[in-house]
């Protein structure tokens, strides 16, 4: 007997849903009937049944057929239930894992430290089996970087790998510290390490050794002498020596500067900051009003870095339509000891106090997006006490680090210096690749990168700003949000 001829002789029920888990069910009566007629069907059916049990042995077992019928319906009518109920349980399961999947960016490790595992991007499109090379025959190319946890360095370490293995080259990497550079560097003075320097200087050494035809050396301390001496040493012995955005200074033991130089870093933030303020039409009649925040001053990438902001900035502030309201405007004044957030946050509440009660911030100008976020608090906490009563002004950074991306979509840093990994992969392997092969180097720059013993020839890569208006096609499409994970 199927379902629906046992709805008919039973009480019909309907089985309602509550929140798509708890399910009821409510009972109802299709027919409507009078108290005559049911009382004349009754009849009937009392005296049809009187007369089908009138034996004494025919009527149990009636009962009994009657009563394993029953069960049997009430059997089928539950497994059909039970499989109804469970299917809709398991397209419950299925949607709601589906949207986990979508909105989940990261994997929570709970107590465990939270490693970095780099997301395959979608960008640039260009295959490695288009790029401008011959391809290599296992040659060594070695790396040496500052540290092997910072996201900047893990994701030139994939690419990199990736991009040289494709191409037909070996790689090594060094690295010159075992944790970030910025964290806890108390800790690390303590913790009888070598230093990052010393650590460095020997990777190299190690990696000239092992037969490395170049090295590409991100140095952790450009006015290092020891180590100046140490690449002068590996490049008169054949190997070539690429520097990776920074020129290690009063050393002739490098072959080429590579990547994101400090100049055109500074020049970017420098052209964002009057594109933004329209300073192309200000005038000294209402004038805009910066100031500006950057590393501590012993970084000599300052050295390129700050002339070209301040050569893109020079102009505007000649003809008054840019001023510095707290008049800060020397190296000396605008660094931050240490680089630190809280020196940067200390410096931003003193001039909100004392310089910004009663007028307006259209800029703070920050070299760093650890900067960034010492002048993004100390701004949002000004306004929150009724000590600031102007508009949120722009902040810059450089690095595109997890917190300043958050800091963007929530619209307290304006914007940050992205440093494409795989432009770096791309580009330095057709570097060198044309190396390797004697082809010629696409030198962009043989004038400006004087590092005090000569100019060190550049072969930069064009550096890019992030903000609100193109994050999801910079940051997003490009697969950069999905990067903190468990690494495999």
């Amino acid at each position: 007997m199927d379902k629906e001829n046992t709805q008919k002789k039973g009480q019909s029920r309907k089985r309602t849903e509550k929140d798509h888990s708890e399910m009821h069910w409510k009972s109802y009566n299709p027919i409507r009937m009078n108290r005559r007629n049911v009382n004349q069907n009754i009849g009937e059916k009392q005296g049809t049944i009187s007369k089908l049990f009138k034996g004494s042995f025919i009527k149990p077992l009636g009962f009994f057929l009657v009563g394993t019928v029953a069960i049997a319906v009430f059997i089928f009518a539950c497994i059909n239930i039970g499989k109804h109920f469970k299917k809709l349980r398991s397209e419950v399961a299925a949607t709601k894992a589906g949207e986990t999947a979508e909105n989940d960016e990261t994997v929570k490790l709970g107590d465990e430290l939270e490693e970095t595992v780099i997301a395959e991007s979608v960008h640039p499109e260009k295959e490695i089996k288009e790029l401008e090379v011959i391809g290599g025959n296992g040659e060594l190319i070695g790396f040496s970087f500052p540290d092997q946890y910072s996201k900047k360095w893990i994701l030139l370490k994939k690419y990199f790998e990736d991009t040289m293995t494709s191409a037909g080259y070996k790689t090594e990497f060094r690295y010159a510290s075992a944790t970030a550079m910025d964290d806890h560097p108390e800790e690390k003075e303590d913790s009888g390490m070598p230093d990052p320097v010393s650590q460095q200087i020997s990777d190299i050494r190690e990696l000239a050794e092992d037969g490395s035809k170049i090295i590409f050396v991100a140095p952790v301390d450009v006015a290092s002498d020891e180590l100046g001496d140490l690449l002068n040493e590996v490049k008169n012995n054949g190997t070539y020596v690429i520097a990776l955005d920074h020129v290690p200074m009063n050393t002739s033991g490098v072959n080429y500067l590579f990547g994101y130089d400090d100049y055109h870093v500074g020049e970017t933030i420098g052209k964002y900051v009057v594109e933004k303020l329209e300073l192309e039409s200000a005038s000294a009649k209402d004038p805009k009003t910066v100031e500006i925040f950057t590393g501590d001053i012993t970084d000599d990438t300052l050295l390129f870095l700050y002339p070209g902001l301040m050569e893109t900035l020079f102009p505007y502030i000649d003809n008054g339509s840019l001023i510095v309201g707290s008049g800060q405007l020397e190296l000396e004044q605008v660094s931050v000891a240490d680089s630190s957030e809280e020196a940067a946050y200390e410096r931003m509440r003193t001039m909100m106090d004392q310089v910004y009660r009663s007028k307006n911030l259209d800029a703070v100008i920050c070299t760093e997006d650890v900067i960034a976020g010492g002048v993004s608090r100390a701004v949002t906490e000004s306004v929150l006490q009724g000590i600031y009563g102007g508009g949120m002004p722009i902040i810059t950074g450089d690095g595109c680090d997890d917190a300043a991306l958050d800091r963007i979509l929530q619209g307290t840093q304006s914007m940050s210096i992205l440093h494409e990994p795989k432009e770096y992969a791309y580009r330095g392997t057709e570097l060198t690749d044309a190396i390797i092969h004697g082809g010629a180097v696409d030198v962009i720059d043989s004038e400006m990168y004087q590092n005090g013993k000569f100019v060190v020839p550049a072969c930069e890569l064009k550096p890019v700003w992030v903000n609100a208006e193109n994050y999801e096609e910079i940051i997003v499409k490009r697969g950069y949000l999905l990067t903190s994970v468990l690494l495999d």
